[in-house]
């Protein structure tokens, strides 16, 4: 059979952003692309001042082969909506005209409901696709479902709820906007899912499941391609590492001290952070000068590190630590450490709770709780519990099985070619 022409579009592209959904989206693109797809990507670009990606000050230009950049200076603060249609009508122009099959999203942030709403009116012969890495259409709050006024966890969505969150707001502007979001998902023809636990935020948010399949993201041939190696737990063990960025949500604030304090228990553990220097950790959390000050030469900072050594980093290390204080839906760091060969030790909560199972093929501790993250700690620098946690770590999806499920989504629907015709 025939695989259908498809256009993978995204609210970034990985050479200016290393975020987990425009990486997906990318390895998606070069997946098909090396299966010999015709595949096309299409993605946003932020320039300094508001400049245009292209050399004449167009709003799209040419990235490569097969790639293309817009510009996003011409949309709202939120992001979601198109504040200059010129611009989107040019962007939309350009996608129609790729004649392609399929129009894969990745986020509709930066993208536009909008600009989805009328791509699909001007190629109502082609099925479009969406993969929802986050929950912004749900929550306003940066699509994080926790609360604006503390780190409270928002478990349910309603009008009024979202008013103490936002008290500038009105009850019917916050139903107003949910309706505008739930008619601009509903363009699409399918949606996809990275986790149980995000396709089930959107199912009792009100989108139909009927329409929906929960699908891990693929990490690419280069990361599938590389062996994984048994570890030695009696020397890496007590080895500790954080993969990621020191934003408020992602709890270095748990982290350091909770490593501190299993420090004062156990004077032979370590912990590297990678993603961050301590200048950029005190600039988010001032408060964590002491206890890293208390964890004298036990802690690096190891600044930036390159997506192509993120396997041979966090084998060197015996745990890998996500102790992020928001859900979480499928958190690239996973699949990597899983990649690795790596244990973890997560939030259990959301999506990290869902990829790591406790006792199983890695450790949960109370999301925000310093004290049981060091319990955590204490427990996982045992060399028998790394060592059977470590022999049962399951692997991430695979090249075949994923482009299986993507040819089945791919397929044309009744609706969709109803419409057209």
């Amino acid at each position: 059979m025939r695989n259908p022409s498809v256009c993978i579009i995204a609210h970034a592209h990985p050479d200016f952003s290393k975020g987990g959904g425009e990486t997906a989206a990318y390895r998606q693109f070069q997946t098909l692309a090396g299966e010999g797809w015709d595949a096309r990507f299409v993605s946003a670009v932020e320039l300094p001042g508001g400049q245009s990606p292209s050399d004449r000050g167009e709003a799209v230009a040419r990235y490569g082969e097969a790639e293309y950049l817009y510009g996003v200076g011409g949309m709202e603060e939120d992001r979601l909506w198109w504040r200059n249609p010129e611009e989107r009508r040019a962007l939309v122009r350009l996608l129609a005209g790729l004649g392609s099959e399929v129009y894969h999203f990745h986020h509709y942030w930066r993208v536009g409901l909008d600009l989805v709403a009328e791509l699909a009116e001007a190629r109502p012969d082609a099925r479009m696709v969406v993969t929802l890495h986050e929950m912004l259409a749900i929550c306003s709050h940066h699509g994080q479902m926790v609360r604006t006024r503390s780190r409270e966890l928002c478990r349910k969505e309603t009008a009024q709820r979202c008013l103490t969150c936002f008290p500038d707001g009105t009850l019917e502007r916050l139903r107003l906007r949910k309706a505008l979001m739930m008619a601009g998902l509903r363009r699409f023809d399918h949606h996809l899912y990275p986790s149980h636990f995000i396709a089930e935020r959107y199912r009792a948010w009100g989108l139909s499941p009927d329409t929906g399949t929960v699908l891990e993201n693929y990490l690419g041939d280069d990361l599938l391609a590389l062996p994984r190696r048994r570890r030695d737990s009696e020397r890496l063990s007590g080895r500790f590492a954080f993969f990621g960025q020191p934003t408020e949500f992602k709890g270095l604030d748990v982290l350091i001290p909770a490593f501190a304090a299993a420090l004062a228990e156990d004077a032979g553990l370590g912990l590297t952070i990678y993603g961050a220097t301590e200048a950029e950790a005190l600039r988010f959390f001032p408060q964590l000068e002491r206890p890293i000050a208390a964890a004298t030469d036990r802690i690096t900072f190891a600044g930036r590190y390159d997506a192509a050594d993120v396997l041979d980093l966090m084998g060197s290390v015996g745990w890998v630590v996500m102790p992020s204080v928001w859900w979480e839906n499928s958190p690239v760091v996973i699949q990597e450490a899983r990649r690795a060969g790596t244990p973890l030790l997560v939030s259990g909560i959301g999506g990290m709770a869902e990829k790591v199972q406790d006792g199983v093929d890695g450790l949960h501790f109370r999301a925000g709780s310093a004290p049981d993250l060091t319990r955590a700690m204490l427990e996982g620098a045992v060399p028998e519990t790394h060592a059977r946690l470590s022999a049962s770590l399951r692997d991430v999806i695979g090249r075949e099985e994923f482009i299986s499920t993507l040819r089945d989504i791919y397929r044309p629907a009744p609706r969709r070619a109803a419409r057209a015709a």
